[in-house]
């Protein structure tokens, strides 16, 4: 029994000691700071690429900040690819899925926020009753036979 408070005392003080030992980072933390690139590379990007003598290999130009567009395999001007975006789109039957799974996750949410709000509950019942037939004495003050319980709760 000794032997087992021994190694419990230098468990807790070993625990303590490692718990102890990682606050030791603390306070003195600072964040790096940001690396000082205005763009996905620290050199500038060439003004466009070089060209080929093949059919779509004309030089590209890279445009700083330019938005693209939601559907940016219209950019393409290529009637195949637009029909077959739209095809896959239409007949894809993982997207109506998905868009439900989305919408049931969100309900799931929001019932899940529920239990952050106080729950209140109240009740009220009333009860007709008669003392037996035969009791040595009624239970109402009045000596009637009948009463009436009236029972209420909040919480």
């Amino acid at each position: 029994m000794a032997h087992y408070r021994r190694s419990a005392g230098a468990l807790g003080f070993t625990t303590t000691a490692l718990l102890g030992g990682g606050c030791a980072v603390g306070p003195d933390f600072e964040r790096p700071a940001a690396p000082q690139v205005s763009g996905y590379t620290s050199a500038p990007l060439a003004r466009q690429t070089a060209s080929s003598d093949v059919t779509g290999g004309e030089a590209q130009r890279f445009v700083q900040g330019l938005d693209i567009l939601g559907q940016w395999w219209t950019l393409f001007h290529s009637v195949a690819l637009n029909t077959l975006v739209e095809d896959t789109l239409q007949n894809n039957p993982t997207l109506p899925a998905e868009e439900g799974a989305l919408r049931q996750a969100r309900e799931n949410v929001y019932a899940g926020q529920g239990a952050f709000f106080p729950i209140v509950e109240a009740s009220f019942s009333p009860s007709r009753n008669k003392t037996a037939t035969g009791a040595l004495s009624p239970a109402s003050a009045s000596g009637s036979p009948y009463y009436s319980v009236y029972t209420g709760q909040v919480r």
